[in-house]
């Protein structure tokens, strides 16, 4: 399944200190095409007893190369008495009627829908896996969505590791040294589809009396000390950070989106 629009923007406005609020519950709901990445694209189903079915989902764990989850148990929609299309997608929403939708995925196979027969989705069936520069203890914030967890708005501050921080690696340290506040811009969407978020400021470290090490991956954490990594990045050649030397990080160079 992919993110859709409603989903990608409450995760990135956590960045400008906005708290996603987390649904109650989730519904899955059928369609006859791509609902698209607003979820309002799309014919969902429609035959008399037809509803949206309420999904719950599994704890976040590794799937993929990410972090992902599943429906936890088998669901069955009302019966229809006649022939009513053929699923194509479906898509998770927040409301058992109108919403937001969180989530979209097209199916492995095209679902027929026919006359007395309810469509079924067994346990397991239902995923949703992040893989990315997200962080994986974020990947596990944007899914514990979907199990009724809100997002709180952070003060995100952009760091210098020598290896990832989610696998062993150090902060530098030294003197002068200390985490850089940035500030994001509202997300927008590119012509890919995907929202980006971008710093809508430059900021600067300060300039070290003393060397702080080896600079090969950046992290950017939900506060100026601990707290924990938001979007992590390995850099395409590592930097000793020499004394006097003083990195920089310039307007809109800070992405993040979610994959």
């Amino acid at each position: 399944m992919y993110a859709c629009d409603h989903l990608e923007n409450g995760v990135l406005n956590a960045l400008r200190g906005v708290t996603f609020t987390a649904p109650a519950k989730c519904y899955l709901a059928l369609y006859l095409n791509d609902p698209g990445e607003s979820g309002g694209a799309g014919t969902e189903v429609s035959y008399p007893g037809y509803k949206r079915m309420e999904i719950s989902f599994s704890a976040p764990a590794d799937s993929n190369g990410g972090i992902g989850i599943q429906n936890l148990t088998d669901i069955t929609f009302p019966t229809p008495a006649a022939a009513a299309g053929t699923i194509t997608h479906i898509g998770v929403l927040d409301s058992l009627s109108g919403g937001n939708m969180l989530a979209r995925g097209e199916l492995v196979e095209p679902l027929v829908i026919g006359a007395k027969e309810p469509p079924v989705f067994l346990a397991g069936d239902v995923v949703f896996y992040i893989t990315g520069s997200l962080s994986k203890a974020w990947m596990a914030r944007t899914l514990n969505v979907f199990r009724g967890q809100s997002i709180p708005g952070i003060s995100p501050h952009f760091s210098l590791w020598n290896g990832s921080p989610e696998d062993g690696g150090s902060e530098l340290s030294g003197s002068n040294y200390q985490r850089v506040p940035l500030t994001f811009g509202a997300p927008s969407e590119q012509a890919s589809g995907q929202i980006i978020a971008r710093n809508s400021a430059a900021a600067a470290f300060p300039r070290p009396s003393t060397p702080w090490g080896t600079w090969t991956y950046s992290a950017l954490y939900s506060a100026a000390s601990s707290g924990e990594p938001v979007y992590i990045k390995a850099l395409t050649e590592a930097v000793e950070i020499k004394r006097g030397y003083m990195p920089t990080i310039a307007e809109g160079a800070v992405e993040a989106g979610l994959n």
